[in-house]
Formats: structure tokens, sequence, C-alpha cells
């Protein structure tokens, strides 16, 4: 008892700061008291409890809520279909082999490890000769995927606008009022166009005025064959390659340096840049046709099958869905002639027969919605051309091609790839508006 006494009283002790005479024979003195620094101290980490527990909570608000309840099943198959990957992907491994990804088998309703081959006619792997892939892998399903190679989706002129009419049609034009999903692009990138996805902040410790940035791809927003941003890569609306009248409203400020003709052990995981809107522009937070976006689904919780949606420069509204998680590819740059290897991304797929492709060039930057208006993924690459057969099936998941084995795979065209927004957030420290 005389302890805790003891404690209180040094715990509020007060201390002489200095003393004087008040000039009548007396003395003014002057005390500190340490319990003026114990309430100083305590509204301080009673301001911090509230700080970061309405930053969480704000934080959780943003986030679609889970809809999987087998996580450890799915970890189990994302370290497999790693394992195939830097075996498969590896340079030089295989002619016909650029992709692999995880997705579900219709029945029963199981993981798979999907890998996706341009021939089905070539050789699994350089000297398999007539040797297939396994059917299993690991007591994991192992499914092939007729699929041709993606590049990234920045367009050269007017070469993407083909076959528009079959589409919302996107916007290429100049805009008063920026909105995402329109053309913009930098303006070094003479005689190409991108799309200017959505808008977003940066992320801040403290609470104070929130400056906008625009969000698109880094092969849209930055010149890459350049190491760092200067004074010259301002944002171009529309793009320097579209016909109508351009002009600046953006300053790059940050992007995804990507690397390319490396190998598997060093990908790249995501293709993103933003640009700080000059303020005088204005702007509106929505997507044409979608809306405003509500908020953002984690990576591990987009799902096989989710029905998702895009605005693009060049196809405008798109309806697709998720055909494959956590997909490691490789992505061919037109532009250098390179290529670049991605881990974990989205593959999209169009609904067909209503949409023949989700995307097309130029819809590089477009931001993937799924039904509630939660960012999915940030569209960087796909391919475009899908034959005849493919638009007017009725069942065009059905769609096979046969080998010369006799073997009937599945096809998949007019697809789309995309980072994970959630991944595209953390990377470039960014909160969407």
């Amino acid at each position: 008892m005389i302890f805790d006494q003891n404690m209180i009283l040094f715990a509020f002790e007060k201390h002489l700061i200095w003393s004087r005479s008040d000039g009548r024979g007396g003395t003014v003195t002057y005390h500190y008291y340490d319990a003026v620094t114990w309430v100083v101290a305590a509204l301080a980490v009673a301001w911090l409890i509230w700080f970061f527990v309405s930053r969480y909570r704000r934080a959780r608000s943003l986030r679609r809520v889970p809809r999987r309840n087998n996580n450890q099943a799915l970890k189990r198959v994302v370290k497999i279909k790693t394992e195939l990957s830097q075996t498969f992907l590896q340079p030089g491994f295989s002619r016909t082999i650029h992709a692999v990804g995880i997705g579900l088998l219709a029945f029963p309703n199981q993981y798979c490890i999907q890998v996706f081959i341009v021939d089905p006619n070539d050789e699994m792997w350089i000297g398999a000769g007539t040797t297939p892939l396994p059917t299993v892998f690991r007591g994991v399903p192992v499914v092939r995927i007729q699929m041709p190679m993606a590049g990234f989706l920045s367009a050269k002129g007017l070469a993407a606008v083909g076959r528009e009419h079959q589409y919302s049609k996107g916007i290429r034009q100049r805009q008063e009022v920026i909105v995402g999903g329109i053309s913009g692009a930098n303006t070094n990138l003479t005689g190409q166009s991108g799309t200017i996805g959505y808008f977003c902040t940066r992320k801040s410790k403290f609470s104070r005025r929130k400056e906008i940035y625009l969000l698109s791809n880094s092969h849209v927003f930055a010149d890459l064959r350049k190491a760092q941003v200067d004074d010259r890569d301002l944002i171009m609306q529309p793009s320097p390659g579209e016909p109508a009248s351009n002009r600046p409203i953006a300053t790059l400020v940050n992007f995804s340096a990507l690397k390319f003709d490396g190998d598997t052990k060093e990908p790249n995981h995501v293709d993103a840049a933003i640009a700080k809107l000059w303020k005088p522009q204005p702007h509106k937070p929505l997507i044409p046709l979608i809306g405003s976006v509500k908020g953002y689904v984690p990576k591990q919780d987009v799902e096989p099958g989710e029905a998702v949606r895009k605005f693009g420069r060049t196809t405008g509204y798109t309806e697709g869905c998720i055909f494959s998680i956590y997909l490691d590819i490789w992505i061919r740059y037109v532009r250098t002639g390179q290529s670049a290897f991605f881990q974990d991304q989205f593959l999209v797929e169009p609904t067909l027969p209503r949409f023949t492709r989700f995307v097309s060039k130029g819809d590089s930057g477009s931001l993937v919605v799924d039904a509630k208006q939660h960012a999915v993924g940030l569209i960087f690459a796909g391919t475009s051309d899908v034959p005849e057969l493919l638009q007017t099936s009725p069942e065009p998941r059905a769609v096979a091609e046969t080998n010369s084995t006799g073997d009937k795979l599945q096809r998949i065209e007019g697809y789309g790839v995309a980072n994970p927004i959630s991944e595209v957030l953390d990377r470039l420290k960014i909160e969407l508006v």
C-alpha cells in the first residue's frame, strides 16, 4: 500500500521551474505538474487509437465481403501452380505453353490447374515428342486450354477501331470533363492510344486535402524506354494517336517499372502508373455505363466464374467473367519486340455471344469491376482476334479444337488480362476515389 502511494505521488509530483522575489519580501515560484504530462499523453493516445481504428474501419468498408470458404485448398493449389509455372514457363522450355493459371472444373466443383497452349499439335516441351501433359499433378487436375498469346493493348493509330459497331462505342474524342474509361496516354507515345482507367489519391499518414490522380498502365502513361519520370511526361487527352485535338491534363508522377526478357524467378506483378490531374481540369469519378466505384476486391477473394465488366477507349462497355485466377503469363510488347513475365494475374473471357471480345487494342488501362461496382482489376493485356466460329456459337465454352491425337480442347479467344486491383493499390500506395 505504501508502495502504491509512493508511485502515485511520484507520478503526480510537482517540479520547481524557477522563482523570483515579489518585491515585498516574499518569493513567487512557478511549478510544473506531472499531471499535465499524463493528461496530454492520455489525449494523444486516445487520438492515435481513434485515428488507426477509423482508418481500419474505412479500409474494411471499402473491401468486398469475402465469398470463399475454402482458402486453405486454394493456397495449396496456388503453391502447386507456381511450381509448374517455374518449369513450364521458363524461357526455352516450350514453344507452345505461354500461361499457367487456376480455374474451376464444371463438375465436380473443384480447383484445377490450367495450362494454356498456342498449338495443340506441337510437342508440349522441347524434346517431349508425343509425350502429353499429365492430367493430374500432386493430386490437382491439370487441364489444357488452347489460347493465342497475349500482348499489351496500347493501340497504334486507328488500327483498333474495326468492328466497333458491335459495342457501345468507346470514347476517343476530347472531353471537357474527365471521367474513367476515355482515351488518354503519354505525350511521348506518338501515334499510340490507351485508356484513362479511373481516379485515385495517394495514401497519407496524416489527414490533409488529397490531390486527385489518374490511374492507368505504365505502358500507357509512361515511355518505358526511359527509366525515370521527367518534365516531358505529360498525359494527353485524348491520346496522341487520336485524330481529335488533344491537350495535356496531367503530369506523370509514378509508374511500375517492367522487366523484359527475364525469367520466371523475377516476375512482374503490376503494369500501373498514376498522373497528377491538373487542378483547373474538371472531372467526375465515374465510368460510363457503370457509374462510380464503391470499393475493391482483394486478390485472394476473386473467384473463377465471377461476372465482371469494363469500359475502355476502343470497345467501350463489355461484359465478361473471370476465367482464371493467379495466372502466370508471358506478355508481348510490340513496341519494343520484347516479352514480360507476369505472375498472379486475372484472365477475363468475354460473355459470348453478346460480346465476342472483352478487350481490344487501346483498352489498356481500363478498370474491371464486378456487378456491385467493386474494382477487381486493371486491364493491361489480352488479344482481340476472334474467329467467326466463336462469334456465332451459342455455347462458346464448348467449342473445341481437335488435335492430331483426337483430343478436344477448350479454346479461349478475345480475352483480357488484368492486374489484381488490390496489388496495384498496395504497390503504388494509392486509394481509389
